[in-house]
């Protein structure tokens, strides 16, 4: 498998790159990305890409007519706005997905996503990325929704740093 980033400078090209990209999204996505992530991808440009934040990645495997898509990332501002991942099925199960968000991860250095709590396999994705769950929200259909982000973001951070003279360990065993 192969994890490359997409991008075109034609707009005739990047079109139709585009279009393509939505239609895997839609018929692998198994109704589950968002209708704002899916609109801001469908908006995305060229030029978009090259800002901080910003990436779109495609995992491609060998096949008998050439590489063939198995599966597509897309990340803007850093996951606020869109974070979407979808996988072909003859690719799941294989981490392809894992690889996509952990090579966002590298990309971008920091991430967040919302995923719904009922969504174990990108629960999964997500946590074996080193993601980790910040809150628990309500999602745009009503569904008890995860907040993950990076480790490292500034505002994962625990707020209630030890102090001076603090016991290190609350109980001991």
């Amino acid at each position: 498998m192969q994890i490359s980033s997409l991008f075109d400078s034609n707009p005739e090209r990047w079109k139709i790159r585009l279009a393509g990209l939505l239609e895997f999204l839609r018929e692998y996505g198994e109704k589950r990305l968002t209708l704002r992530g899916c609109r801001v991808l469908a908006r995305l440009t060229p030029e978009q890409l090259s800002q901080p934040g910003v990436s779109l990645l495609a995992a491609t495997v060998r096949g008998q007519n050439g590489r063939q898509l198995a599966g597509v990332s897309f990340v803007s501002g850093f996951g606020k706005e869109a974070c979407l991942v979808a996988v072909h099925p003859l690719y799941r199960n294989r981490h392809t997905g894992t690889a996509l968000l952990t090579a966002q991860l590298e990309r971008l250095g920091t991430l967040e996503c919302t995923v719904a709590s009922d969504n174990a396999a990108s629960l999964k994705m997500c946590f074996n990325t080193g993601l980790v769950a910040v809150a628990l929200n309500r999602g745009p259909t009503g569904k008890p929704t995860l907040l993950l982000r990076s480790p490292l973001h500034p505002a994962s951070q625990p707020t209630n740093l030890l102090q001076e003279g603090e016991l290190l360990c609350q109980n001991p065993s």
